[in-house]
Protein backbone atom coordinates (compact mmCIF):
# COMPACT_ATOMS: atom_id res chain seq x y z
CA UNK A 1 0.00 0.00 0.00
CA UNK A 2 1.36 3.41 -1.01
CA UNK A 3 1.90 6.45 1.20
CA UNK A 4 3.28 9.42 -0.74
CA UNK A 5 4.61 12.67 0.71
CA UNK A 6 4.66 15.30 -2.03
CA UNK A 7 7.13 18.14 -1.56
CA UNK A 8 5.29 21.46 -1.81
CA UNK A 9 8.45 23.50 -1.17
CA UNK A 10 12.11 22.58 -1.41
CA UNK A 11 13.07 24.37 1.78
CA UNK A 12 14.27 21.36 3.80
CA UNK A 13 12.71 22.84 6.93
CA UNK A 14 11.08 19.53 7.82
CA UNK A 15 11.97 15.87 7.42
CA UNK A 16 10.08 12.59 7.75
CA UNK A 17 11.49 9.65 9.73
CA UNK A 18 10.05 6.48 11.29
CA UNK A 19 8.75 7.28 14.77
CA UNK A 20 11.29 6.52 17.50
CA UNK A 21 10.80 3.84 20.18
CA UNK A 22 12.70 5.75 22.85
CA UNK A 23 11.77 8.76 24.99
CA UNK A 24 14.08 10.80 27.18
CA UNK A 25 11.82 10.55 30.23
CA UNK A 26 11.58 6.77 29.79
CA UNK A 27 15.38 6.53 29.70
CA UNK A 28 15.47 8.29 33.06
CA UNK A 29 13.03 5.99 34.87
CA UNK A 30 14.79 3.67 37.40
CA UNK A 31 16.37 0.88 35.42
CA UNK A 32 14.54 2.29 32.37
CA UNK A 33 11.55 0.31 33.67
CA UNK A 34 9.11 2.25 31.45
CA UNK A 35 10.34 0.20 28.47
CA UNK A 36 8.90 -2.94 30.08
CA UNK A 37 5.48 -1.64 28.98
CA UNK A 38 5.32 -2.95 25.41
CA UNK A 39 2.04 -1.17 24.51
CA UNK A 40 3.71 2.12 25.46
CA UNK A 41 6.75 1.41 23.29
CA UNK A 42 4.60 0.27 20.36
CA UNK A 43 2.61 3.51 20.52
CA UNK A 44 5.89 5.46 20.60
CA UNK A 45 7.04 4.00 17.31
CA UNK A 46 3.75 3.81 15.38
CA UNK A 47 3.96 5.65 12.06
CA UNK A 48 6.32 8.48 11.22
CA UNK A 49 7.58 11.69 12.81
CA UNK A 50 7.42 15.06 11.10
CA UNK A 51 10.66 16.66 12.26
CA UNK A 52 10.91 20.41 12.74
CA UNK A 53 14.19 22.02 11.66
CA UNK A 54 13.23 25.60 12.56
CA UNK A 55 14.19 26.16 16.23
CA UNK A 56 11.83 28.54 17.99
CA UNK A 57 10.23 29.62 21.24
CA UNK A 58 6.75 30.89 22.02
CA UNK A 59 4.81 32.47 24.87
CA UNK A 60 1.09 33.14 25.37
CA UNK A 61 -0.44 35.84 27.54
CA UNK A 62 -3.68 33.90 28.04
CA UNK A 63 -5.87 36.10 25.81
CA UNK A 64 -7.97 35.00 22.83
CA UNK A 65 -6.65 37.18 19.96
CA UNK A 66 -3.85 35.85 17.77
CA UNK A 67 -1.71 38.76 18.97
CA UNK A 68 -1.67 37.20 22.44
CA UNK A 69 0.82 34.57 21.26
CA UNK A 70 4.39 35.56 20.41
CA UNK A 71 6.75 33.26 18.46
CA UNK A 72 10.42 33.93 17.78
CA UNK A 73 13.45 32.08 16.41
CA UNK A 74 16.16 30.88 18.78
CA UNK A 75 18.79 30.84 16.04
CA UNK A 76 19.49 33.02 13.02
CA UNK A 77 17.29 31.64 10.24
CA UNK A 78 17.51 31.65 6.47
CA UNK A 79 14.65 33.18 4.49
CA UNK A 80 13.39 29.68 3.71
CA UNK A 81 13.40 28.73 7.39
CA UNK A 82 11.53 31.91 8.31
CA UNK A 83 8.80 30.82 5.89
CA UNK A 84 8.13 27.75 8.05
CA UNK A 85 8.16 29.47 11.43
CA UNK A 86 5.03 28.47 13.37
CA UNK A 87 2.48 31.20 13.94
CA UNK A 88 -0.68 32.13 15.82
CA UNK A 89 -3.21 31.57 13.06
CA UNK A 90 -6.36 30.73 15.02
CA UNK A 91 -5.81 32.67 18.25
CA UNK A 92 -6.81 31.18 21.63
CA UNK A 93 -3.19 30.22 22.29
CA UNK A 94 -3.07 27.80 19.34
CA UNK A 95 0.30 27.45 17.61
CA UNK A 96 0.18 26.37 13.95
CA UNK A 97 2.95 24.50 12.14
CA UNK A 98 2.51 24.29 8.36
CA UNK A 99 3.59 20.97 6.85
CA UNK A 100 6.11 21.10 4.03
CA UNK A 101 4.58 17.90 2.62
CA UNK A 102 1.22 17.07 1.10
CA UNK A 103 0.30 13.45 1.82
CA UNK A 104 -1.52 11.08 -0.49
CA UNK A 105 -3.02 7.76 0.57
CA UNK A 106 -5.08 5.14 -1.22
CA UNK A 107 -8.88 5.21 -1.18
CA UNK A 108 -10.51 5.16 2.28
CA UNK A 109 -7.14 5.51 4.02
CA UNK A 110 -6.72 8.72 5.99
CA UNK A 111 -3.96 9.97 8.27
CA UNK A 112 -4.22 10.62 11.99
CA UNK A 113 -2.09 13.63 12.87
CA UNK A 114 -1.10 13.93 16.51
CA UNK A 115 1.72 14.96 18.77
CA UNK A 116 4.61 12.54 19.34
CA UNK A 117 3.13 9.73 21.47
CA UNK A 118 4.11 9.66 25.15
CA UNK A 119 6.26 12.78 24.80
CA UNK A 120 4.70 15.32 27.20
CA UNK A 121 5.73 18.95 26.80
CA UNK A 122 5.28 21.47 29.60
CA UNK A 123 2.99 24.37 28.83
CA UNK A 124 1.60 23.06 25.55
CA UNK A 125 -0.57 20.19 24.26
CA UNK A 126 -0.64 18.77 20.74
CA UNK A 127 -4.04 18.77 19.05
CA UNK A 128 -5.05 15.71 17.01
CA UNK A 129 -6.81 15.45 13.70
CA UNK A 130 -8.01 12.92 11.13
CA UNK A 131 -7.15 14.08 7.60
CA UNK A 132 -8.76 12.59 4.47
CA UNK A 133 -5.57 12.32 2.48
CA UNK A 134 -7.13 10.14 -0.22
CA UNK A 135 -8.48 13.32 -1.87
CA UNK A 136 -7.11 16.41 -0.07
CA UNK A 137 -5.13 18.59 -2.55
CA UNK A 138 -3.19 20.62 0.02
CA UNK A 139 -1.01 20.03 3.13
CA UNK A 140 -2.45 19.79 6.63
CA UNK A 141 -1.46 22.04 9.52
CA UNK A 142 -0.24 20.68 12.84
CA UNK A 143 -1.64 22.63 15.78
CA UNK A 144 -0.58 22.80 19.40
CA UNK A 145 -2.58 24.46 22.21
CA UNK A 146 -0.73 26.47 24.84
CA UNK A 147 -1.94 25.34 28.27
CA UNK A 148 -0.07 27.80 30.50
CA UNK A 149 0.12 31.56 30.12
CA UNK A 150 3.34 33.54 30.50
CA UNK A 151 5.32 30.33 30.06
CA UNK A 152 8.01 29.93 27.43
CA UNK A 153 7.84 26.80 25.30
CA UNK A 154 10.74 25.77 23.06
CA UNK A 155 10.87 23.55 19.99
CA UNK A 156 14.43 22.49 19.18
CA UNK A 157 15.88 21.89 15.74
CA UNK A 158 15.37 18.18 15.03
CA UNK A 159 12.43 17.82 17.42
CA UNK A 160 9.30 16.03 16.17
CA UNK A 161 6.21 18.24 15.99
CA UNK A 162 3.81 15.61 14.65
CA UNK A 163 3.31 11.86 14.41
CA UNK A 164 1.39 10.64 11.37
CA UNK A 165 -0.46 7.32 11.36
CA UNK A 166 -2.43 5.89 8.41
CA UNK A 167 -5.96 4.88 9.39
CA UNK A 168 -8.71 2.95 7.54
CA UNK A 169 -11.70 5.32 7.50
CA UNK A 170 -14.34 2.58 7.36
CA UNK A 171 -13.00 0.66 10.39
CA UNK A 172 -15.01 2.46 13.08
CA UNK A 173 -18.21 2.39 11.01
CA UNK A 174 -17.90 -1.38 10.59
CA UNK A 175 -17.56 -2.06 14.33
CA UNK A 176 -20.57 -3.48 16.23
CA UNK A 177 -19.74 -2.75 19.88
CA UNK A 178 -21.52 -4.53 22.74
CA UNK A 179 -20.99 -5.25 26.44
CA UNK A 180 -21.17 -8.83 27.75
CA UNK A 181 -20.43 -10.59 31.02
CA UNK A 182 -17.05 -12.29 30.86
CA UNK A 183 -18.68 -15.51 32.11
CA UNK A 184 -20.52 -15.81 28.78
CA UNK A 185 -17.16 -16.79 27.27
CA UNK A 186 -16.06 -19.75 29.46
CA UNK A 187 -12.72 -20.27 27.71
CA UNK A 188 -11.72 -16.62 28.01
CA UNK A 189 -13.04 -16.48 31.58
CA UNK A 190 -10.85 -19.45 32.57
CA UNK A 191 -7.78 -17.74 31.10
CA UNK A 192 -8.61 -14.52 32.94
CA UNK A 193 -9.08 -16.29 36.28
CA UNK A 194 -5.78 -18.13 35.90
CA UNK A 195 -4.01 -14.87 35.08
CA UNK A 196 -5.70 -13.00 37.94
CA UNK A 197 -4.55 -15.53 40.52
CA UNK A 198 -1.00 -15.73 39.20
CA UNK A 199 -0.79 -11.96 38.90
CA UNK A 200 -1.94 -11.52 42.49
CA UNK A 201 0.74 -13.91 43.74
CA UNK A 202 3.35 -12.25 41.55
CA UNK A 203 2.48 -8.75 42.83
CA UNK A 204 2.93 -9.90 46.44
CA UNK A 205 6.34 -11.32 45.61
CA UNK A 206 7.24 -8.22 43.60
CA UNK A 207 6.67 -6.06 46.69
CA UNK A 208 9.49 -7.99 48.36
CA UNK A 209 12.18 -8.14 45.67
CA UNK A 210 10.96 -5.82 42.88
CA UNK A 211 13.11 -7.60 40.32
CA UNK A 212 11.58 -10.33 38.19
CA UNK A 213 8.76 -9.53 35.77
CA UNK A 214 6.19 -11.89 34.31
CA UNK A 215 6.45 -10.62 30.73
CA UNK A 216 3.40 -12.56 29.51
CA UNK A 217 2.43 -9.73 27.20
CA UNK A 218 5.98 -9.13 25.95
CA UNK A 219 6.26 -12.83 25.03
CA UNK A 220 2.82 -12.84 23.41
CA UNK A 221 1.42 -15.61 25.60
CA UNK A 222 -1.20 -16.03 28.31
CA UNK A 223 -0.58 -17.37 31.82
CA UNK A 224 -1.46 -20.91 30.67
CA UNK A 225 1.39 -20.90 28.18
CA UNK A 226 -0.69 -20.44 25.01
CA UNK A 227 1.34 -18.46 22.46
CA UNK A 228 -0.04 -16.00 19.90
CA UNK A 229 2.95 -15.68 17.60
CA UNK A 230 0.90 -15.11 14.44
CA UNK A 231 -0.65 -11.88 15.71
CA UNK A 232 1.75 -10.68 18.42
CA UNK A 233 4.10 -7.82 17.59
CA UNK A 234 7.02 -6.37 19.50
CA UNK A 235 8.13 -3.93 16.78
CA UNK A 236 6.84 -2.27 13.64
CA UNK A 237 8.59 -2.83 10.31
CA UNK A 238 8.27 0.84 9.45
CA UNK A 239 9.98 1.75 6.19
CA UNK A 240 11.65 5.15 5.84
CA UNK A 241 10.43 7.51 3.16
CA UNK A 242 12.44 7.04 -0.05
CA UNK A 243 13.18 10.16 -2.09
CA UNK A 244 12.41 9.74 -5.79
CA UNK A 245 12.81 13.41 -6.67
CA UNK A 246 14.47 14.10 -9.98
CA UNK A 247 17.68 16.23 -9.89
CA UNK A 248 15.94 19.12 -11.65
CA UNK A 249 12.89 19.07 -9.36
CA UNK A 250 11.59 22.50 -8.37
CA UNK A 251 8.36 22.47 -6.33
CA UNK A 252 5.80 25.25 -6.77
CA UNK A 253 6.39 28.29 -4.66
CA UNK A 254 10.21 28.16 -4.86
Amino acid sequence: MKLIAYKTYDYKCQTLVPAARTREWMDKTPGAFAYHCLPLVMANSLGWFLINNVPCEMEWDGTEPASGLKVWATEELTENEKFFMPSSHFGSGVVTFHAEFMFWTEKNISIITKGPANMPKHGIQALEGVVETDWLPYPFTMNWKMTAKNTRVRFERGEPVAQIIPWPMDLIDSMEPEILSLQTNPELYAKFEDYRKKRGAFNEKFKQDGKKRQKYYVRGEDSLGNKYEETHKTDWKTKPFVSNLSPDYHPPGV
